[in-house]
Parts: C-alpha cells; sequence; structure tokens
C-alpha cells in the first residue's frame, strides 16, 4: 500500500541533539523526518482504527509488528522524487544562485597515495572544477533511473528548501512548584511548513506491506505535539526502479540509499571488514572500492512503554553512496540482495537504508 500524506499545520521533527528548557533555548528541527518518525504514525493510525488492540501494543500478538515499509519518496506536481545521491555534484561558484541547479556526477580514480582515505579509489569531477554537495537535492524519478544506468553527464534537480519553510514558535515552560510560567525556561521550536512554489506543493509518499488494514483515507499525527496531517491512498500499487542492465563481464556497481542507514560500524555496513573492506552479504563476496558521504545525523526517540529515551544511534544520511566490487557472485545476486532492499543493520523494517543499485562507467 502506497500513501500520500499532507501536513494540515505546521510540522515538528527533532534533530538529534539533546534540548533542556532552561540549558538551551533553541529546538532545531528536521526535514524530512527520519523512517522511525513515518513508522510509528503509520502504527499510530492502525491503533487509531482499531482501539480494541491497543493492548497489544509492543507485546508478542502486536498486529503491527509485521510492518515493514518499502520505500520513502516525494511528490511534487504528480512526479515522484528522490533524494540526489551524494557522488552527484554542483560546480561552485561565487554567485549560488544557479536556477535550475545543475549537477554532475563524480567519476572513480586510483588512490595512489593521493589521500588518506581507506579506500581504493577516490571520487573526482572529469573537469576538475571546484564542486560541492547539495544538501537538499531532490532528482525526479525518470532522472533517477537514467542516472543508476549512467546515461546523463548532467542534469537539473529541485531543492526540498524551495517547498519548506522555518516558522520558529516561541514558548515557555512551567514551572513543577508554582504552575506558573517560569521565565528561565523560555525557548524557541523551529517549525516547518510545506509550502508552494509556483502553485506545487511537496507531499510524502510512504510504500509500506499492507498489513494494516488501514482505511483508504484519514488523519494521522505527525511528529512532534501531535500536529495534524491528512493521507490518502495513492494511485499507484506499487513504485518500482528497474535494475540497471550490466555488460556480461561487469564487476562493479553502486548502491545508493535513498534513506538514513544505521550501520553498526558508523559509516561502514557491519558486514564490511574494516581493515579490507570485503565484506560477504546474502551469499555475495564485495569489496568496497570509495563511498560518497556526508557528516553523520543522529537518531533517537523516545520509547512509550518503558518510558525513557532509546538509543541514540549515528546514522548516514539519505543520498549517500558506495561502489563495490563484485569478487564472487553476479549480477543477479547482487539485484536479490540490494535492488529496492532496505539494508540498514539497525531498524530495517522501519525503512532504513532502503537501497537502490546503479551501475559505475566503464564497469
Amino acid at each position: 500500500m502506497i500513501i500520500q500524506i499532507d501536513p494540515l499545520d505546521t510540522l515538528f521533527f527533532r534533530d538529534g541533539k539533546p534540548f533542556r528548557m532552561g540549558e538551551e533555548t533553541w529546538s532545531n528541527s528536521i526535514f524530512p523526518p527520519n523512517p522511525s518518525v513515518i513508522y510509528g504514525a503509520l502504527r499510530s493510525a492502525y491503533f487509531a482504527n482499531h482501539i480494541d488492540d491497543l493492548g497489544k501494543a509492543n507485546e508478542e500478538d502486536d498486529p503491527t509488528k509485521g510492518l515493514k515499509i518499502k520505500g520513502i519518496y516525494y511528490l511534487i506536481d504528480n512526479d515522484i522524487y528522490f533524494p540526489l545521491p551524494m557522488d552527484c555534484v554542483k560546480e561552485k561558484k561565487d554567485d549560488d544562485d544557479d536556477k535550475p541547479v545543475k549537477v554532475s556526477t563524480l567519476s572513480m580514480r586510483k588512490n595512489d597515495n593521493l589521500s588518506n582515505c581507506p579506500t581504493e579509489y577516490l571520487l573526482f569531477d572529469r573537469e576538475n572544477r571546484k564542486v560541492e554537495n547539495v544538501t537538499d537535492g531532490l532528482v525526479r524519478k525518470s532522472v533517477f533511473e537514467k542516472y543508476l544506468v549512467n546515461t546523463l553527464d548532467n542534469f537539473s534537480i529541485s531543492k526540498m528548501s524551495d517547498y519548506v519553510i522555518s516558522e520558529p514558535k516561541i514558548g515557555i515552560g512551567i514551572s513543577k512548584k508554582t504552575g506558573a510560567s517560569d521565565k528561565s525556561k523560555l525557548y524557541r521550536v523551529d517549525m516547518k511548513r510545506l509550502s508552494y512554489k509556483n502553485n506545487n506543493k511537496i507531499s510524502i509518499l510512504v510504500n509500506f506491506f499492507d498489513d494494516l488494514n488501514l482505511p483508504e483515507e484519514g488523519i494521522i499525527k505527525f511528529g512532534g505535539e501531535g500536529k495534524a496531517a491528512r493521507y490518502n491512498r495513492y494511485k499507484e500499487k506499487d513504485i518500482n526502479i528497474d535494475f540497471p542492465k550490466f555488460k556480461e563481464n561487469a564487476n562493479q556497481f553502486k548502491i545508493v540509499l535513498t534513506t538514513s542507514a544505521i550501520f553498526k560500524n558508523g559509516w561502514l555496513p557491519d558486514w564490511i571488514d574494516e581493515t579490507t573492506l570485503v565484506g560477504e552479504f546474502n551469499g555475495l563476496k564485495i569489496k568496497l572500492l570509495v563511498a560518497a558521504i556526508d557528516k553523520p545525523i543522529y537518531i533517537g526517540g523516545f520509547d512509550m512503554k518503558e518510558k525513557k529515551p532509546k538509543p541514540m544511534f549515528k546514522a548516514v544520511p539519505a543520498g549517500s553512496v558506495y561502489y563495490f566490487e563484485l569478487i564472487n557472485g553476479n549480477m543477479e545476486e547482487v539485484k536479490n540482495a540490494f535492488h529496492q532492499k532496505a539494508i540498514s543493520d539497525v531498524y530495517s523494517e522501519q525503512g532504513f537504508g532502503i537501497a537502490y543499485v546503479g551501475s559505475v562507467k566503464n564497469a
């Protein structure tokens, strides 16, 4: 089942930074939300529509324990968008008003002692320009498919920030002793509003295994403060990305993460050896050649059952790209292991680490 989510008000999704009134005055917000937020909203929607099952939440017979998120996408003017892969960069210019923003894909080059990076290869710009990442880039589905098969040298993208604006909200805490407002607990919250650009707005699409028995449309609580959002079943039954056609002897491929992923070894999946960068996954033996990733994000949350914060994890952000060499196996096995699969070491059922396989130039 795929649903489209449209907020009815401002939204607040906290980042991983600790916040205590009186010690901090500004609470940061992020958009898009982490997959765990969407996963929690779906579970809450189920129990709101099946109130008699509420006592089963987080128990052995929890009716939502089979819930798995297959994909998270963005909808703008009836087009589906994905996060921009991090091996796509724009030229760095003094005048940063590049409209539309154009990016090109980096290429691999042997790391002949050019860097202390542990990987065998580095990524570089073919024209040796000064380049930089677009941190909030979005790429249309049709373009994303061409990127995966390497038929584009450069292409235009959209930016998430064009559709999301900040609306700070000022609040004040209440003293537990007096029940009155406490001047020392004045704070600001960075609320987000999904706005319109050229009469188009951005919506969130969520693809999940349809075992929740949700109504075709309804209202859900979404993010901090339980703000309301409207959801309805999306017109498509599924969203598929074709697996690239590889040359017969191709032995290199890349994996693009379209949602953030939690790996036990930080930026490196648990099944890859930290020294040799060789690993085995579902019967495949592969070697990591190079990766394009940004600074980590922090994934936390609150355990309602235990009434305490959940463990804090360091995650690689959506758009991260990993290049591999196939040592043992074939591309059909690569497809079955990685393509349109959640490969996060932690919380994969919540939609962390959703991967797509792409081809590599000259591979």
